[in-house]
């Protein structure tokens, strides 16, 4: 078997600013949930946001996810700067050379995660995103579970996908190869699940704020308090069952 807890989107600030809770706490919240577990994870992946866009210094956030109980593999988000990710996690990862995506084998299952940031800000995967996926799905020899930070599959939420999703076509045509048996992704700040393309998909919960829910997309889409959620991703061989669990507020 193998276990894999996810937290996402920690917006952590460098001043630990913040109007709804303090996600340095609800962090330190998630490794104690984590360090109860009766089974010990593989690893925590982080699935994008560690810091929050106004803030390109890592060192709080190294400090506090040196703190966890299990190896922490890293990945940015929106609100990240590329570069000072790279410099900050150099060691956490081995990023591929042109962008911030790598691959782990975590027990039964080979992880293999997408930066999905483009230059410009907006979602989405590049031809040299697609092609350095395209071999590393060639070369892995487990299944594979595919994390990435922004969600390629539709959301029903307008306010999630008004920029859209550059390369989903090639991505959804990439997941019928029967390899990855599942996409685990952040950004939504809630819990969604899709079928897509016969590859069961999901976002998690954020361990920093909450987003407004609107179907419509009339609502506003901003910020509020929410009970932060880390999820837990458990491959039994030949299935993937997920819990959410929640964090004190």
């Amino acid at each position: 078997m193998t276990l894999i807890a996810q937290l996402t989107d920690l917006h952590l600030r460098a001043d630990g600013a913040d109007p709804f809770h303090d996600p340095y706490q609800a962090t330190r919240d998630a490794f104690a949930a984590i360090r109860a577990l009766d089974v010990q994870p593989d690893a925590i992946v982080l699935t994008g946001d560690i810091n929050d866009h106004s803030t390109s210094d890592y060192g709080p956030a190294l400090a506090l996810l040196h703190a966890a109980p299990v190896p922490v593999l890293p990945m940015p988000g929106n609100h990240d700067d590329p570069d000072a990710f790279r410099a900050a996690f150099q060691n956490w990862a081995d990023f591929a050379p042109d962008h911030l995506s790598f691959t782990a084998d975590l027990g039964d299952l080979h992880l293999i995660t997408l930066e999905t940031t483009l230059p410009n800000g907006l979602p989405g995967l590049e031809a040299r995103h697609l092609a350095w996926l395209d071999a590393q799905l060639r070369a892995a020899s487990k299944p594979v579970l595919l994390a990435l930070h922004h969600p390629p599959f539709p959301t029903g939420l307008p306010h999630l996908e008004r920029h859209g999703f550059a390369g989903r076509a090639v991505l959804a045509d990439m997941l019928q190869t029967g390899q990855i048996v599942r996409l685990i992704a952040g950004h939504s700040h809630r819990a969604i699940s899709a079928l897509w393309q016969g590859v069961s998909c999901s976002t998690a919960p954020a361990i920093g704020h909450g987003l407004g829910l609107s179907f419509s997309g009339a609502a506003p889409h901003r910020p509020m308090a929410t009970t932060p959620r880390l999820e837990l991703h458990h491959w039994q061989g030949a299935q993937m069952i997920s819990h959410t669990v929640s964090l004190p507020r």
